[in-house]
């Protein structure tokens, strides 16, 4: 008797259980609005004498807020540094720099970057970016002519990256590569990171 109540009694429960919406059935939507982002991955220049840099470590923290689901604006700081790649020419029958072939860059940045939805949590993320660029030491002859003061100048550049939004809310995962154009020094940069991304 006692055996049967239970059961009729579970068999009663399990129908409202049942009638619930499965999460299946709801149609993913990722996170949007104001996010914070880290990004740790690879720094290096082209061109000068030596044609490339050796590869450093770059660094780039950033806030932005996604202004729609497909549209988001960034401004972002990011360091790297160029290694053994000389801009400002070697000196007359010698093949040392003329100024220096290892300085440091600094990024001041604004981004928009576009979502282009590949599956349910995958997306491509093109974007354009410009902003200021500080080098020091000055790796090319500076206005005032004083070869230890650091060198300020605009840069534009575009990326490419992919976004992984995760299973763990807020959190999405990804990688960019990065092109930057420094105009007046005449440099390009590249920058390749993994980025780690919260969404609030």
């Amino acid at each position: 008797m006692k055996k049967s109540q239970l059961i009729a009694a579970l068999a009663l429960l399990s129908s409202p259980v049942l009638a619930a919406t499965p999460p299946e059935g709801v149609a993913f939507e990722p996170r949007r609005g104001f996010f914070t982002e880290t990004d740790i991955g690879v720094f290096f220049t082209v061109g000068g004498e030596n044609v490339y840099s050796n590869a450093q470590t770059y660094l780039q923290l950033g806030v932005g807020y996604d202004l729609t689901e497909k549209l988001s604006l960034g401004a972002h700081f990011g360091l790297g540094s160029s290694a053994q790649n000389c801009f400002a020419g070697y000196l007359p029958g010698t093949e040392t720099c003329a100024l220096s072939d290892n300085f440091t860059m600094a990024f001041f940045n604004l981004s928009a970057a576009y979502h282009v939805r590949v599956m349910d949590r995958l997306f491509l993320t093109p974007k354009v970016v410009a902003g200021y660029t500080r080098l020091d030491p000055a790796p090319v002859d500076p206005d005032e002519g004083d070869p230890g003061r650091a060198v300020n100048a605009p840069n534009a550049g575009l990326g490419f990256g992919v976004e992984y939004a995760t299973g763990m809310d807020h959190f999405s995962v990804g990688a960019d590569l990065l092109a930057r154009y420094i105009i007046g020094p005449n440099i390009t940069s590249f920058a390749i990171f993994p980025k780690v991304k919260y969404t609030f």
